[in-house]
């Protein structure tokens, strides 16, 4: 029972010891090395001064010597058995601690998750109701109309913001490698935004070039990365635009092309696109905080793959992810 619980610890704390870059139980095991030279120099300098060793422990003091380096070894055995029982403690209190930011942060995401697609319904219905789909609405009715839908605009954008920042905690605790079809991936995530293209009448085609496209990718950082490519396309395309999606690949990588119209980014802004909180000038009117780019780089950078982008101002924009099939090999740029 009590190796078993070990071996659930080590495991547990394997992942923060991986993170660190350095095992703190061998640096303990250097440190102590280093530090019994210094007590063997003195016996190898005894030792030299008596010729024989016999005669180190055989002679005065040699009882007192013998007990003396007895001592000094459980000394040096039981402090590493210390040291190394509290560096166990402490990397199994980060783990668990690790542990429990990554539970609170799915919570925080699933909760504005979910909360995000009914309010954008109650926006359009209300939205509806002011250009007059539910009939005329008297002045006193409009007014208070168009208050509930600011009310709503506001919470949509805290709604957002919370998605961006619990997403910034969600990056960066690490990759839940699994074997995934990411053609089911990207058709949940097309499913989801249909509705907020639909509202601004957008023509949204998806299509996959290749038949396989299973890869090893942690799923749910995948899908914040398509989502939010997603909902910059739909964000950035005027009423009545074109947003492409497809997904092609060959042997060894997976490539999803994200694609719409509008405005476009001009050349000096396309090294700054996936910079956190940049908001570029002819796009400051869309909602939002400017890090969903910077989300989907890192995303796409934990799992060893590429993004780029490519404009022409006012026609097309042009998001282009290349992934590994496997998470161990990298993509070229």
């Amino acid at each position: 029972m009590k190796r078993s619980e070990n071996r659930k610890d080590k495991s547990s704390y394997s992942v923060v010891i991986a993170e660190l870059g350095s095992n703190p139980f061998g640096i303990v095991k250097i440190a102590f090395v280093l530090m019994s030279i210094i007590p063997l120099l003195i016996l190898f300098y005894v030792v030299l001064g008596k010729n024989l060793l016999y005669k180190v422990f055989l002679g005065n003091g040699g009882l007192v010597t013998g007990i003396a380096i007895f001592i000094s070894v459980l000394g040096f055995i039981y402090a590493y058995k210390l040291i190394k029982d509290m560096i166990a403690k402490l990397l199994l209190y980060s783990a668990e601690r690790r542990r429990a930011d990554e539970e609170k942060t799915e919570l925080l995401l699933a909760i504005t998750h979910d909360l995000k697609t009914p309010v954008t319904v109650i926006k359009a219905g209300l939205e509806n109701l002011l250009d007059g789909i539910g009939g005329i609405m008297n002045q006193a009715q409009l007014g208070m109309t168009k208050t509930c839908v600011n009310a709503v605009s506001k919470i949509t954008n805290f709604i957002n913001d919370l998605l961006d920042i619990s997403n910034l905690g969600f990056i960066h605790a690490g990759v839940r490698r699994e074997r995934l079809d990411f053609r089911k991936l990207v058709s949940e995530e097309v499913k989801d935004i249909l509705t907020l293209a639909k509202k601004k009448k957008h023509d949204l085609d998806y299509s996959f070039l290749t038949h396989n496209v299973d890869l090893w990718a942690d799923k749910k950082k995948l899908s914040r990365a398509v989502m939010n490519l997603l909902s910059n396309a739909v964000k950035y395309t005027p009423e009545g635009g074109k947003i492409k999606v497809n997904v092609s690949g060959d042997e060894n990588t997976i490539r999803l092309i994200v694609a719409n119209s509008g405005s476009g980014i001009y050349p000096a802004d396309l090294e700054k696109i996936f910079s956190k909180y940049t908001r570029l000038k002819n796009h400051t009117s869309a909602e939002g905080t400017g890090i969903g780019l910077s989300i989907v780089k890192e995303i796409i950078d934990l799992h060893n793959g590429h993004i780029a982008v490519k404009s022409d101002p006012d026609k097309e924009t042009e998001f282009s992810v290349v992934l590994p099939r496997d998470l161990r090999s990298g993509t070229r740029k």
